[in-house]
């Protein structure tokens, strides 16, 4: 049987910028997420980052991530087999529009695709030793903007091959939530009865059915789910139409930071979508008078 076995899971959110200054001491910083794929077979790490102003942290963005890793990475020429190994997080990895991205990605690629979520508390995966390499390479280096974690990522490591990393922009997601095969996986129907939490593995075929196992030592049971119309794939929109603006807060924060930082990333920081003074509306970059300017020699 030709199986790819991958893991996968998100490293612990960066901040940016990152230096010892006290300047930085009680500002916020702006958040950027490294979610990555390890594959068991060949050892290939890949590493999708966005800040927070490209995508959040919901389903979506995961299920997208998924999507275009799995119709990207995996030959159906040479596999027609996946297990992909994760936590049990909810939001992340354990919810329905992840589900139902995985049985289009299953039904498109014409490979069966299995889930298995390892128990709490013996969750060390090969993606982890991933995060703590990346983490390693970052060790006393000073990252002005999110650039740096992307390059970071990629000489983490040299050998066998270095990381594949992907820089993502907000018209990466798509909005998959709108997928309806199924409108839930959990096991049980009533009061009493097993809920996704009880999920331990998640089995989805190209012939559009699901199977799940509530105990690894069980056999497949068909998830009591009547599947619905399947949803064409150009019918899922883009998730974001725009950038998301930060608070005010935190642009201001971030401007004060600017002291610390080298002339060549200014831009970037006066150029982030933020909501304005007054909070209810995106403030306008060519009217905004919520850049405060620095006058500082490097």
């Amino acid at each position: 049987e030709k199986t790819s076995v991958f893991t996968m899971d998100l490293q612990a959110v960066l901040l940016c910028p990152a230096l010892k200054a006290s300047a930085l001491y009680y500002r916020t910083k702006l958040k950027v997420h490294n979610f990555t794929l390890f594959n068991l077979k060949t050892g290939a790490g890949h590493c999708y980052l966005w800040d927070e102003t490209e995508g959040g942290l919901n389903a979506d963005e995961f299920a997208s991530i998924l999507y275009h890793f799995l119709t990207n990475e995996v030959d159906k020429e040479t596999c027609n087999n996946v297990i992909i190994y994760s936590d049990g997080c909810t939001y992340q990895n354990r919810n329905t529009i992840v589900a139902n991205t995985l049985l289009l990605a299953s039904k498109k690629l014409g490979i069966v695709i299995t889930q298995k979520y390892l128990e709490k508390g013996h969750t060390q995966m090969e993606c982890d030793a991933m995060h703590s390499c990346i983490e390693r390479r970052l060790r006393n280096r000073e990252i002005y903007s999110p650039v740096a974690y992307t390059e970071a990522c990629r000489t983490a490591r040299l050998h066998p091959a270095p990381y594949k990393v992907q820089s993502l922009q907000h018209s990466f997601f798509s909005k998959y939530s709108d997928l309806q095969f199924v409108p839930s996986i959990r096991p049980g129907n009533k009061k009493g009865e097993p809920v996704v939490t009880n999920l331990k593995c998640v089995k989805y075929t190209p012939d559009g059915e699901i199977k799940v196992k509530l105990d690894f030592k069980e056999e497949f049971l068909s998830l009591p789910r009547r599947l619905k119309k399947p949803t064409n794939e150009a019918q899922v929109k883009s998730l974001y139409k725009s950038k998301i603006p930060l608070q005010q807060l935190k642009f201001k924060h971030l401007q004060e930071m600017k002291s610390v930082l080298p002339r060549e990333v200014h831009s970037f920081y006066d150029t982030l979508p933020h909501l304005s003074k007054s909070g209810n509306k995106l403030c306008e970059r060519e009217t905004c008078t919520c850049v405060i300017p620095v006058n500082v020699e490097f």
